[in-house]
């Protein structure tokens, strides 16, 4: 066997031992700060400027629905959307965002929410009429959607609904509340920047109230959820573990293979054509 198939063999086991899909967890704080940043960062630069913008929170109970649609792997929203029980303990309406790339690569929070900040290109306030696809920038600049709550979802068997969908790829899904993109509604109120804020507190030209920002926790998942066995999602602590059971498999498997490549050499001889 030539020394240049031997390295072959030996880079094709090291990447095999990082082949493992990423985890993405919604209660990561720089994931979650990604998300939530990144949203305020387009709200507070509408135009024209907002008078009644609020701030906008992270919410544990979105994240959990986010996550829970997410691990569909599939490119459509949420079919309960409607029925608000089923989206949320609390809030009477939930609107959703949803992003799809492949490969992993390719996701980031902050590029993916952004992408949908940029169909403000086919926005115009004036007579609240898009010229193409610009519900995804409407909804997250909502004045009244001040909680939020995203997952990402890595789906190794692609994600279906999509042109991409035999290929490895995350699904980002950003549910709000309260929803967004009312027929005949405009997302926010045009005017000097918190000049409509009430008793609310003004930063950044975004309304803020501490008792509505304050974070809150549920004991709570949606009935509709899937198993976390899905086959065609990893997520969560235990794929977490069942990727780091695999690496170190694979790297006690390393002397077995060049054992094994080292017998056989003197056997069969592999051959490459240019």
């Amino acid at each position: 066997m030539s020394a240049n198939l031997q390295v072959l063999i030996s880079v094709t086991v090291l990447l095999g031992l990082v082949s493992c899909e990423p985890v993405f967890d919604i209660k990561d704080p720089a994931f979650i700060e990604g998300c939530v940043r990144e949203h305020n960062r387009h709200r507070t630069s509408v135009s024209p400027s907002a008078a009644n913008m609020r701030y906008m929170t992270r919410d544990e109970g979105l994240a959990v629905t986010a996550q829970a649609w997410a691990r569909f792997c599939v490119f459509k929203h949420n079919i309960h959307l409607r029925e608000v029980k089923r989206m949320h303990p609390i809030f009477t309406s939930v609107g959703e965002n949803i992003w799809a790339g492949a490969p992993y690569s390719s996701f980031k929070p902050e590029s993916a929410v952004k992408s949908w900040a940029d169909e403000v290109r086919d926005y115009h306030y004036d007579t609240n009429q898009c010229t193409k696809v610009c519900g995804h920038y409407t909804q997250g600049v909502w004045a009244d959607s001040y909680k939020v709550g995203c997952a990402a979802q890595a789906c190794p068997n692609g994600v279906a609904e999509t042109r991409f969908s035999t290929q490895p790829g995350v699904i980002f899904v950003c549910n709000y509340a309260t929803a967004g993109n009312y027929r005949g509604v405009s997302p926010y109120r045009a005017g000097a920047s918190c000049s409509s804020c009430g008793r609310d507190t003004c930063e950044n030209n975004l309304c803020r109230n501490s008792t509505r920002d304050a974070p809150q926790r549920y004991n709570w998942r949606p009935d509709w959820e899937p198993l976390r066995s899905s086959a065609n999602s990893t997520g969560g602590s235990s794929d977490s573990l069942f990727c780091r059971a695999v690496v170190i498999i694979r790297l006690i498997s390393i002397p077995f293979i060049f054992a094994s490549v080292y017998c056989l050499q003197g056997r069969y001889q592999l051959f490459a054509y240019e």
